[in-house]
């Protein structure tokens, strides 16, 4: 349970619940002691379930297991100064992950890679009103997906991915999809990636933001482009339910209107 919190960073109950396989009462009262014994820490909000991090005695356990230094582990201590907007925003990655991450079980897809951070940010030049303009580009987290029934050098599917909790403007999730845009036609993703392609995956957290969003997105991306970007809403989406992550729940700019069609992440076979 501590190695689980460190590497998702933050976890509430029923999250280490389905990631332990553990019933919830039996996780209850271990939270209690690795909290009790300072292996990890709480962060409390009214009204809201507990958010568990790294306590401090919970170093020395992940730095005696090789699975990080001291000096790393230390900068995530700083909990108590992160505010409740943020952590609404981190919790929402870390179901996405933890989501994910349980609907691949049992499956022949794979999470092959989830990374968050700021060595993921870079920036494009592109060209608006015969202006030269430098837009940033920041995943949320880039994502690797592997399908282990399809043969190597096919299996992999690559990911950005952006979560909205509907405070951007449209004009502002606008200039992000541009900055997307630039970045696969100027391949400054196979550099830094070693990535052929990718697709920039959005998820809201209503029906109606998906609508609205793709419908942004329609209007400054070409259709050519229209492939590369996905959206979805996380209603309907629980870890009581994870597989439907993986079911036809996506739409792209150029299919939301009049066809109703849907998407997977993983396209089946022959799709």
């Amino acid at each position: 349970m501590i190695r689980a919190v460190y590497e998702y960073r933050f976890l509430h109950i029923d999250h280490l619940s389905a990631l332990v396989n553990r019933s919830y009462k039996k996780v209850h009262g271990r939270l209690f002691k690795l909290v009790q014994n300072h292996f990890l820490s709480r962060i409390e909000f009214p009204f809201q379930k507990h958010i568990y991090v790294i306590g401090r005695e919970g170093i020395g356990v992940l730095v005696e297991q090789g699975m990080a230094s001291r000096e790393l582990i230390e900068l995530r201590l700083r909990h108590q100064e992160l505010k409740e907007l943020f952590l609404r925003h981190q919790l929402q990655l870390v179901d996405l992950r933890c989501i994910l991450e349980l609907a691949c079980r049992g499956t022949s897809i794979r999470l092959n890679t989830w990374r968050e951070g700021k060595d993921l940010w870079d920036r494009v030049v592109t060209w608006q009103d015969r202006e030269r303009v430098e837009l940033p580009v920041c995943p949320d987290a880039f994502i690797i997906l592997e399908d282990g029934s399809r043969p190597d050098g096919r299996n992999r599917l690559n990911f950005f991915l952006e979560a909205d909790r509907s405070t951007s403007t449209h004009k502002r999730f606008q200039q992000k999809l541009i900055a997307y845009r630039q970045y696969l036609e100027d391949g400054r993703h196979i550099a830094k990636y070693g990535i052929k392609s990718f697709r920039v995956v959005t998820f809201t957290l209503t029906e109606k933001r998906t609508s609205g969003l793709s419908a942004a997105a329609r209007d400054v991306l070409p259709r050519d482009a229209f492939k590369h970007f996905l959206f979805a809403s996380m209603q309907g989406l629980s870890i009581a339910d994870p597989k439907q992550i993986l079911s036809d729940i996506f739409v792209t700019p150029g299919e939301e209107i009049g066809t109703g069609a849907r998407f997977r992440l993983v396209p089946m076979q022959g799709e």
